[in-house]
This record gives structure tokens, C-alpha cells and sequence, in this order.
């Protein structure tokens, strides 16, 4: 018996059979291809009709995708086969109608069915009829008799009433964007209807592979068998209803109650019995997520935002428990453990012994034995002539070897993780005593990820499982705090807090997270557990820091940091060997950029100075600096050295179009992409697309200058693995570039960031302060004026920003902006569309009759042979949004962009979910190295690389990308839903796709409401514009204002240990303190934005006085944002500015500036406001402030 998964799309009525409530919102379910291919806007003529009362043709496509499994009534339909009509052998087939009952689902076993599984299945069961030759090319099973075999089999592991179906979404759902799977629901099987075959005009017909499968589960909780997440309730409650009921955001109640695969232990294993639109799950696999679905329900009765008879299905859920534990064998993977020590035909074996007696809860290897000593018959048997073979095998094998293979049969394993055991007799003792080694080593392979819930299975005592076959000692465990099993679930989970970002954890966050796992029980954890078992766990993790341990780390990531703080600070305190004379003065002054005569220029120029001299002399140094501020002029400044040139120099970045960039900075010298030099050097795993260090990689030494750029994007490993290919001793110069500001990297830690802060901190010795420079003078506006782009972004630096920097919001709001900015508005989805297709018209200077010739004229698809000889046209106008599924997701926004720009024609290409169709922008998905036409030369095309579709020709598209004139690239369409695509619609693009990328005009649709909405987002999407933004911003911009904070920052919220600076949360909801990164006063629930800020309000802390951090007033009609208000005895507003830079002319003359709109409206130094100011060194002096504070004390009591 098997328990079964069903695919199901996103419905906004809990999949009662009727037509959405707002179909156009629901862009979610379009991740199904058949949805996405097909869907159009008739659904909306229907919205909330019952579909069973709809002619078929009317009804919504997700109708045949299982989008009304919850439908109270029995409905019709018609199915043709798709090859029918076709000219060939299923021309004979009819259409067939079936009736399809209340509460029933269509299962497909599209795995099964795919000539990729036909040898797995061939392996497991010969008597199937052998796989017939289609006459086409197909990737699916063509004989009938084949398939009849299968669906057959199929049907037959599914029980009514013992069976349990869940249903699930994938990727697209408003509850978890990014999440890859979520369950919706789950019940019993109730009946499975017989294989259907189609009507036909011969004497041959194939089968439906459609098997109705009826279910238990009812609107109605005390109706029900089973249940329903009430997650579409929850998305319709207002906020602050939630808030105030149960303490919670929106988001952290769904968190509670979602069942999704983070919460599964994220295992392949569990993925794939989540996919393949309908699927077998394994007895273990249902344990874990019927434990989970009881945490959720009781997170749904203790949120208590939803009504029903809840216990009665947490009765439901713990009968079920005891029908699953009594339906799984104790030795669930004997099979596995046959097949990974050479038996061929280890599953007839597993068959024929269950035939001969084998009962459910018994041994099997007692079986096995009698089998290899000749006392159970098995005549006639395909592998008779092969078994003398496996007798004499087995009698080699050693007493504890046989334990070895009985032990690893107990967990779910398949025969690749079990032959690495088993065939490794150095393992036998450790693993006889400790069987969590394998969820420990497994937890750090995400491809054969093995959670510590598989291991408890077979090692914890549990008669309901194991029957008379309870574990035995060594390898038993007695209890759930045995520190065997702690170890494994302390490693389980710093691997999945690598996912997050984070490369160590706090000790009080893992005591928690252990402790609430262990409520479920009603056990406790001893206090300071974790430091009485430090000799134990000490063999697989660290203890930070040493004498005082405050958290816990993978040994993996402790080497790895340790190793790069020390290398990479060790090369800023050093200068290199042979230093160059270049005066980098004149070369700078002469510059085309350089004005004597503008202050802002002249500071600007200094700081490149600056820069280039600590570019030449230092071993390491780091170039950071804003959008604007000149980095691209200093790197081609010190590239155009011919001394430099002539050392020899590697041009390093990690994605494609920085590459480009970085090139174009060269003149001549070869830029790649971090991903291209580590597989040309033997440090790149094509099958895991990860960095490896690999000891028999080559080293690089070619160049001695190398130049990294974009840095904020590399992860610690790919940091770590990068300089590990270099043969740094003979690197004179190692130059980091890049905007610590942007987002984080994807994968764990934030070195770049790390490294930034860790150099200019002012308690750092001087030498490492000056192996950094940070430009801070916008060039950019040196000769075009005020850019209100840079203003806004700079609010979402780590930065304080210039004074006055405020004003920009008054002048978002009121329309009042210089050019480069445009601000529209927009209320809900269904206003969206609109304000983006008048947002393209404004600034195209057209109308809705003509944006598509006008829009295809900028992007220069109205002219294939001359956008082929100059492709960046294609990137000219770029729409950025932060997510993918929502209605203000990429995928709706390329829709849209595609139906107004009039690409369509008969002839498109199907990749996954999407059409493209000649002329489309498109985005490169993967880096590979592929063959161009006409010159046969290949190219290193790169993950998120951007061109269009030149031609479609005989189902490839022929595609020509930006930088690379006049060659094209060949791709063949991808159909299947779960196939890697290499390319998608790139009229839109999410905003992290878009990093390490510019363009001239960026379109930005900003929601307000989403948790992916972070401060480093919005300043990376900010800064992709080169010439104009136009923001499109959801209700208003004043919501901006809260994004803008320290605790809207992601990048904060990493845990590491880079340089030793202990950074880690003391639980998960808390923002760790990060030098540099945040400032956190006295007040644990007041940060600010600088250390000097820090000093003064901790000081107005101490001396009782009440005020305002960055509150905006209003005042004559005009509103600002002063550091710190306070309100007097009469009741007026006073002003404290902090003044962090007035060295810099263009911080000066914004305050000079500020200063007259504040006396301008009543606010005079001395009297109603007050400042103090930074020194040169970045110091402040504290006898200013308190003058300051006993002033200010004295008007307020």
C-alpha cells in the first residue's frame, strides 16, 4: 500500500469546483504549462460560477488540472487523446466522456509514464510488457500494453481508506512565493475508479491516463476526513485584525500554519514524492508530514482566526499516525541494501521472499539467509542461475558487515547513501554505534539530503513501526535528548540556516529550535545543554568563541572564514613588493571628467587619487562606492597603466553582464565570469553548479594584478574557492570592487560586507583603513545637476545620507522631481496594468494606439538586421519587479509587455510555462559554453545574460544576446514542467536577476506589501537605472520611508564570524549587532544610522530626556526629516542635527542648503535648533554633545 500526492494550481475559493473569485489576480496557478499556455480572459466572464454548470469549453483551464478537487458536485468531461488526428495510429480514438464525482481528482502518473523511468521500472518488474518504439520522437511511453502494465501497478498500491492523498501547490501560491512546494490538504483515499480506455473505431484502443481517485475531505470540518489549510482565509483577514488577535504579522501566522518543505526537512526524497503531478509517498515520508499537519492545526486553534472542529481533525491525524506506523515494514530500504552490495535482481528477491512468508513487520534478511543457504525454494526464478554468485558474496561478507546492511535497511535510503556505507568496513564501528553520521554527512548534500527523522525511524524504540525488530544496542537510542541525535539535529539545522544566509547560529537560537521540536513530545532540554555536550559535538561543529561559546558553526564554514579573515587581512596590512611610480595626480586631473573649476569635481578627483594610490601599493584593496560615484572611471584609469598591463591582469565577475562591463573597463583585456575561470581551472562542479575545492585543481599565476568585481554578490565559498584558484603568492595586487548596499549573495554569509565594515571601522589600525577607499562624490551629477535617483537610493544605504536627502520623498509626492525620476501610483492589481502601460507611454512619447511600433523601435525589434549588429539595443528599456508569480510578478508583467509590443505569430516555441515568439526579449537561464553560427566559434553564454529571438525555425529558437553581434545560438523549446529551461521572457525581469546589470530606463513596480521587500532590494533595484527611473509605487511613497531603516534590512540579519567578529541572533525574530552595518543604542528597540547617532542618543537616554529619532513633521506645507525632535515647555518643535561630513563639499553645500530652509521656516541655530558635527578623523567629541544636551534640557523641563 501507498499513500499518493496530487498537483494541484492556486484557486482562490479552496478548489470548490467553481471559477475563481477574481481570476485576473490569480496569476499563481500559471506555473502549470497547460494553465500558462492556455488560460485567457473568458474566466472572468464566469468569476465564482460553478463550473459543472459551464459547457466544457467555457470552463477553466484549471478544471483539467485538478483546480476543483474540492467540487461538491459530479460533472462530465470530454477527453481526446493528443495524438489523435495526427495521421497515425491513434487517429482511430474517440472523443471519451467520463463522469467525474464530488469530490474527486484526476491522478496522472506523468513519472511512470516517461521513458526516462522505463528502466527503473524494468528493474522492479520484468513481467511488464516491453517499451514499444514510438514512430515519433517523444519523451513518453507509446505501446498501450506498456502503459496498461503501468497504470495497473499504479492503481493497485492505492488502498480506499487506507491510502492518503495529499494535495499540493508548487511554487506558485500568494502564501509563499519562494517556497518550492506547499501542502494544501490531505484526506483519505475513498475509492479509486477503474483504468479507463478511449472509445474507438477499431479493435485497438489505449487507456485514459486519467484515474479518478475520490477523496475524504469536506468543506465542512465535522464532515470531514481530512482537512483543508485555511490559507486563503487567513491572505482575506485585514492585517491589523491578525495582529491583534494573535500578536502576529500576516506573514510570521502563514509561517505557522503553512506545511512546506523547509518544514519537511527539505529532503530530495520528500520533493520528489511532491512532484510529477501525482506521485507515490512513502510510509516514513507520511509520518513526517502528518507530525508536521498537527503542528499546523494546533497553530490554527491557537491563532484561533478560523472556526470549525479542529480537534476533530487532529483526531483524524493521530489515527492516521497509528494506520501509517502499523502499515510500515521495519526494514523499509532491504531492497536498496541488496541492489548496493551487487545483487541485480534485489527487488524480485524483496518480492519473492514477501511471497514466501515474509510478513509486514518481519525480518527480511532471516529470509535472505535461508535463501542463500538453499532452504527457500525459488524455481523458475529469472535470477536462479545468478544466486551460487551471491552465496558465496554473502558468506564473505563478515559478521559485522551483515549488521552493517540489517542496521542501514531500517532507514530510507536509497542504494547509492547505503553502498557508501556498506562497502566501506572503515565505517562499520562508528556507524554501528552512531547511525546519525549519516543524516550529519547527508545534511551537507542537498542532492542526498537525509534528515534526522529518517534515522529516528529505525534507532528509536517504537513497536508500532518495528514490530518484534526493536533496535537493539549500540546503535538504539533511548531517548529523545540523546546526544547522538542532538548532534544530528544541530548539523541538520546550520545546514538549512546556510539556505538563509546565515553561516552560524547562536546558541540560545539552536536551544530553542531544539527545545520546541522536543514540546511535541513534551520533553525538555536540560539547560546549558549544549555546552555540557561540547566534547560530543565537537566532533562535527565549533564552539565560537572558544573560552566564552556564544554560538555554534559547521567546521566546513569555521575553516573557511578563519582562513579568509586571516588572508585576506594579512594582504591589506601588506604593500607590494615592487612599488610603480605612476603619478596618479595628472593622470587623473586630466581626465575629460576633471574641473578645476567645480568644487564637487575637484573632491570627487581626489578620492580617486586616493583610490589609485591604494590600488597600486596595497596587496589587497577594496574600491566600494555608491551608484554614480566613479568606481568604473578609477578602474579604467588604472587599467590604461601600461606597467600594469604589463605585470599581466585577471578580470573576474560573477555574472554575465558584469563581465561585459568589467571588459569594456579593460579595453582589450579579457573579462569572465567568476563561474567560467573556476571550471577553467578545475574548481567548478558542472553537476551541482557549486565551487568545489578541489585539491588537484590548477592554480592561477598568469597575472599578478587580479580585479574582482561586484563583489557584494559572492557567497563565503565562493569567495573561499576563488582565491583558493589563485596562486596568491605570486599575486601582486588582489582588487575587490563592489557596492556592500546591494543585496546580499544568494547562499550563505556576506564576506564583501563583512570585509568592508571590518576595514573602515574607526578602531581598526590605520594600515587596514587605508586598504579601502569609498568613493563618495556622485560624479554623475557633476555636469547633469541634482539626480533624484541617487538621492532616494542613498536612503537605502547602510549610510547616513546628506542633509536635506529628505526632501525627496516631499518631492515624490507632489511631483515636484528633476528628470531622471518619474513617481506614478497604483491602488490595486487591478489598476496595475494600466498605470504600466501609461507609465511606457509617457516615456515614449506615445499612445496606447501606437506603443507597440513604438516600443519595439526602442528596443530595436523593428529591425532584426540591424538590432543584430548592435544587440545591447534590446536591454534599452528594462520593467524590474521583486518577485515572480503575483499579478505584479515577472511573469504577468512579460505577458502584458508581450501582448502590447505585438510579437505574436502563428509560429512560437514553447520553454516551461511561457510562449516566445520571433523578436521577444529574452533572458539566458544557465552559463554554458555553446556553439554560435554562422562563425562555429563557441561563447560562455551567462546566467542572466540578455538577447531577443531572431528566427524559429523547426521548433528551435535562434537567439542572438547582447555583446555578442551577429551570432546566433540555437535552443530548443522545453515543454515539461519540471524541465530546466535555458531561457524565459525577459521584458521583465525579477530585481535579483537584475543585479550586477544596468540599463538606460528602468520601469520599477514596487508593492507594498511582500516579505521579500527589503531595504538592500530596493536600493539594488534603485540603482539599475543609468538615465531614468520610473517608480511605480503601490497606494503611496511614504510607506518607502519604513524600508529605509536598519531593521529592513536582510543584509543585517546574517549570522557570522568573519574576522572574529561574532555576529549571531539570540533568536530568530532579533537583528544581530554588526559593526558598521548596525547601531543600536541603549534603547533595544531604537537604531540608528551611524555611530555618532549612537553617542548622542544614548546620551539623551542617560539624561532622561524624551525625543524622536528621524520623525517626520510637517511645518508651512513642507515636511522633513531632522535627526532628532523634542517638543518644549510651550509645546514648540526643537531640532538636533548631526553634521556627519562636512568635509565633503557636496555634504556641506546640501546642509548649507538644508540650514536655509530650516530658518526659513522659524528654526534658528542656537535658539530652536541645535547641531554638532564629525571631526576630520571621523571622531566626535562628546563635551559638544553634552553642551548640546544641557541646552536642549533646559527648554524641555
Amino acid at each position: 500500500m501507498k499513500h499518493i500526492s496530487i498537483r494541484v494550481p492556486w484557486h482562490d475559493s479552496n478548489w470548490n469546483g467553481h471559477v475563481c473569485k477574481n481570476p485576473a489576480c490569480n496569476t499563481f496557478c500559471k506555473v502549470l504549462p497547460r494553465i500558462s499556455m492556455s488560460r485567457d480572459t473568458a474566466d472572468c466572464l464566469h468569476a465564482s460560477e460553478d463550473w459543472s454548470l459551464l459547457p466544457q469549453h467555457e470552463r477553466p483551464v484549471c478544471a483539467s488540472e485538478n483546480g476543483g478537487f474540492m467540487n461538491q458536485h459530479s460533472y462530465k468531461r470530454e477527453f481526446k487523446h493528443v495524438y489523435a488526428g495526427k495521421g497515425g495510429r491513434h487517429d482511430v480514438l474517440k472523443p471519451t466522456t467520463i463522469e467525474i464525482p464530488a469530490y474527486s481528482a484526476l491522478a496522472i502518473p506523468f513519472r511512470y509514464m516517461s521513458l526516462d523511468s522505463q528502466s527503473w521500472l524494468s528493474d522492479r518488474h520484468p513481467e511488464f510488457h516491453d517499451v514499444e518504439k514510438s514512430p515519433f520522437n517523444s519523451s513518453w511511453l507509446y505501446g498501450a500494453e506498456r502503459q496498461l502494465d503501468i497504470l495497473k501497478w499504479f492503481r493497485g498500491n492505492i488502498e480506499a481508506n487506507e491510502s492518503i492523498c495529499v494535495f499540493y501547490c508548487k511554487n506558485g501560491n500568494p502564501v509563499d512565493d519562494e517556497g518550492r512546494r506547499m501542502i494544501v490538504g490531505m484526506g483519505e483515499v475513498t475509492s479509486v475508479a477503474s483504468i479507463k480506455l478511449y472509445d474507438t473505431e477499431a479493435d485497438y484502443t489505449y487507456p485514459l491516463w486519467e484515474m479518478v481517485v475520490q477523496h475524504s475531505i469536506r468543506q465542512e470540518l465535522q464532515d470531514s476526513k481530512g482537512f483543508l489549510l485555511p490559507y486563503n482565509q487567513y491572505l482575506e483577514f485585514d492585517e491589523d485584525y491578525i495582529q491583534k488577535k494573535t500578536g502576529l504579522t500576516k506573514e510570521e501566522a502563514l509561517d505557522e500554519i503553512k506545511i512546506s518543505l523547509d518544514k519537511l526537512g527539505n529532503t530530495e526524497r520528500i520533493f520528489n514524492e511532491l512532484s510529477y503531478g501525482c506521485e507515490f509517498i512513502s510510509n516514513q515520508s507520511m509520518l513526517i508530514i502528518l507530525e508536521n499537519a498537527r503542528r499546523a492545526l494546533e497553530a490554527v486553534m491557537k491563532h484561533g482566526l478560523v472556526g470549525g472542529d479542529w480537534q476533530l481533525q487532529l483526531r483524524w491525524i493521530n489515527d492516521s499516525i497509528a494506520k501509517v506506523k502499523s502499515s510500515i515494514s521495519p526494514f523499509p530500504s532491504f531492497a536498496e541494501c541488496l541492489k548496493a552490495i551487487g545483487v541485480n535482481y534485489s527487488y524480485l528477491i524483496e518480492r519473492d521472499i514477501l511471497t514466501a512468508g515474509c510478513g509486514k513487520k518481519d525480518n527480511p534478511w532471516r529470509y535472505y539467509n535461508d535463501l542463500m543457504a538453499g532452504k527457500l525454494p525459488v524455481p523458475n526464478t529469472v535470477y536462479f542461475s545468478e544466486l551460487p554468485a551471491y552465496k558465496k558474496s554473502w558468506e564473505y561478507r563478515s559478521d559485522e558487515g551483515k549488521r552493517v546492511l540489517e542496521l542501514l535497511s531500517r532507514f530510507e535510503l536509497d542504494a547509492d547513501i547505503i553502498g557508501q556505507y556498506a562497502n566501506n568496513a572503515e565505517t562499520y564501528e562508528k556507524l554501528l554505534t552512531n547511525p546519525y553520521i549519516i543524516s550529519e554527512k547527508c545534511a551537507q548534500d542537498y542532492d542526498n539530503r537525509v534528515n534526522t527523522q529518517t534515522i529516528d525511524f529505525g534507532v528509536i524504540p517504537d513497536v508500532d513501526i518495528q514490530g518484534e525488530n526493536i533496535p537493539t544496542a549500540p546503535f538504539a537510542v533511548r531517548t529523545l535528548i540523546d546526544e547522538r541525535r542532538l548532534r544530528s539535529m544541530t548539523v541538520e539545522r546550520l545546514c538549512s540556516a546556510l539556505d538563509d544566509g546565515d553561516t552560524l547560529l547562536s546558541i540560545a537560537e539552536l536551544e530553542q529550535y531544539v527545545s520546541d521540536t522536543l514540546s511535541d513530545t513534551n520533553s525538555l532540554l536540560p539547560n546549558d545543554y549544549f555546552l555540557t555536550v561540547r566534547g560530543f559535538f565537537s566532533d562535527e561543529l565549533v564552539y565560537l568563541p572558544d573560552d566564552n561559546p556564544k554560538a555554534l558553526q559547521l567546521k566546513e564554514y569555521a575553516e573557511m572564514e578563519r582562513w579568509l579573515s586571516k588572508r585576506l587581512l594579512a594582504r591589506a596590512k601588506s604593500s607590494v613588493r615592487n612599488k610603480l611610480n605612476v603619478d596618479w595626480e595628472t593622470r587623473a586631473m586630466s581626465s575629460s571628467h576633471y574641473d578645476k573649476n567645480n568644487e564637487n569635481s575637484r573632491e570627487a578627483t581626489r578620492q580617486q587619487i586616493e583610490a589609485l594610490e591604494m590600488m597600486t601599493d596595497r596587496k589587497l584593496s577594496v574600491l566600494t562606492g555608491g551608484a554614480g560615484t566613479g568606481k568604473t572611471t578609477v578602474v579604467e584609469t588604472f587599467l590604461s597603466c601600461s606597467q600594469i598591463k604589463n605585470e599581466g591582469v585577471l578580470l573576474l565577475a560573477p555574472t554575465g553582464k558584469a563581465r561585459v562591463r568589467l571588459g569594456k573597463m579593460g579595453k582589450g583585456v579579457e573579462a569572465q565570469t567568476i563561474a567560467q575561470f573556476l571550471v577553467r581551472q578545475g574548481f567548478f562542479d558542472w553537476d551541482r553548479m557549486l565551487a568545489i575545492d578541489n585539491p588537484n585543481g590548477r592554480q592561477y599565476a598568469n597575472a599578478a594584478n587580479v580585479i574582482i568585481d561586484e563583489c557584494s554578490m559572492l557567497t563565503t565559498r565562493d569567495l573561499y574557492i576563488l582565491l583558493k584558484a589563485l596562486d596568491l603568492a605570486k599575486i601582486n595586487r588582489l582588487i575587490l570592487i563592489g557596492d556592500p548596499c546591494q543585496l546580499p549573495p544568494i547562499g550563505a554569509g556576506r564576506p564583501f560586507a563583512d570585509l568592508c565594515y571590518r576595514l573602515q571601522n574607526k578602531d581598526t589600525v590605520p594600515v587596514l583603513n587605508s586598504a579601502i577607499t569609498s568613493l563618495e562624490t556622485v560624479v554623475r551629477t557633476i555636469t547633469t545637476g541634482e539626480s533624484d535617483i541617487l538621492t532616494l537610493a542613498s536612503w537605502f544605504s547602510s549610510k547616513k545620507p546628506k542633509k536635506g536627502a529628505d526632501e525627496i520623498f516631499n518631492k515624490m509626492a507632489t511631483g515636484d522631481l528633476n528628470g531622471d525620476l518619474q513617481v506614478m501610483t497604483w491602488t490595486d492589481e487591478s489598476d496595475l496594468e494600466k498605470c504600466l502601460m501609461e507609465a511606457l507611454c509617457i516615456e515614449l512619447g506615445c499612445t496606447e494606439d501606437n506603443l507597440s511600433a513604438v516600443l519595439q523601435h526602442r528596443l530595436g525589434i523593428d529591425s532584426i538586421k540591424s538590432l543584430a549588429a548592435n544587440p545591447n539595443t534590446i536591454e534599452s528599456v528594462q520593467v524590474l519587479t521583486p518577485v515572480l508569480n503575483p499579478i505584479w510578478g515577472s511573469l504577468h508583467l512579460n505577458e502584458c509587455v508581450q501582448k502590447w509590443i505585438g510579437t505574436y505569430d502563428k509560429e512560437f516555441i514553447q520553454f516551461s510555462t511561457q510562449k516566445i515568439y520571433p523578436k521577444d526579449k529574452i533572458m539566458q537561464l544557465k552559463n554554458e559554453k555553446v556553439e554560435a553560427y554562422p562563425s562555429h566559434q563557441k561563447y560562455q553564454l551567462s546566467n542572466g545574460q540578455i538577447g531577443f529571438v531572431r528566427s524559429i525555425y523547426k521548433g528551435y529558437a535562434n537567439l542572438i544576446y547582447a555583446g555578442i553581434p551577429n551570432e546566433s545560438f540555437g535552443k530548443r523549446g522545453v515543454s515539461g514542467e519540471d524541465s530546466e529551461t535555458p531561457i524565459e521572457l525577459a521584458y521583465s525581469i525579477t530585481i535579483h536577476k537584475s543585479q550586477g546589470s544596468d540599463f538606460n530606463t528602468v520601469v520599477l513596480v514596487l508593492p507594498k506589501f511582500g516579505r521579500i521587500l527589503t531595504r538592500e532590494l530596493i536600493y539594488t533595484a534603485l540603482t539599475r537605472a543609468k538615465k531614468k527611473l520610473i517608480l511605480l509605487i503601490q497606494d503611496n511613497v511614504y510607506w518607502l520611508w519604513e524600508k529605509t531603516k536598519p531593521q529592513a534590512s536582510i543584509l543585517a540579519q546574517r549570522n557570522s564570524n568573519m574576522f572574529e567578529q561574532l555576529v549571531a541572533r539570540e533568536n530568530k525574530s532579533s537583528i544581530p549587532y554588526v559593526e558598521g552595518l548596525i547601531h543600536r543604542t541603549k534603547n533595544p528597540n531604537l537604531m540608528v544610522r551611524s555611530k555618532s547617532e549612537v553617542i548622542i542618543a544614548n546620551e539623551l537616554i542617560s539624561a532622561d530626556i524624551k525625543f524622536k529619532y528621524e520623525e517626520m513633521f510637517n511645518r508651512d506645507g513642507h515636511q522633513c526629516l531632522p535627526d532628532f525632535t523634542f517638543v518644549d515647555l510651550s509645546d514648540e518643535i526643537i531640532i538636533w542635527e548631526h553634521l556627519g561630513m562636512l568635509t565633503v563639499p557636496e555634504y556641506k553645500t546640501s546642509w548649507e542648503k538644508k540650514l536655509k530652509f530650516y530658518n526659513s521656516i522659524g528654526f534658528i541655530e542656537g535658539e530652536n535648533l541645535f547641531t554638532t558635527h564629525d571631526h576630520e578623523n571621523g571622531s566626535i567629541d562628546t563635551t559638544e554633545i553634552m553642551k548640546v544636551i544641557d541646552k536642549i534640557k533646559n527648554l524641555v523641563e
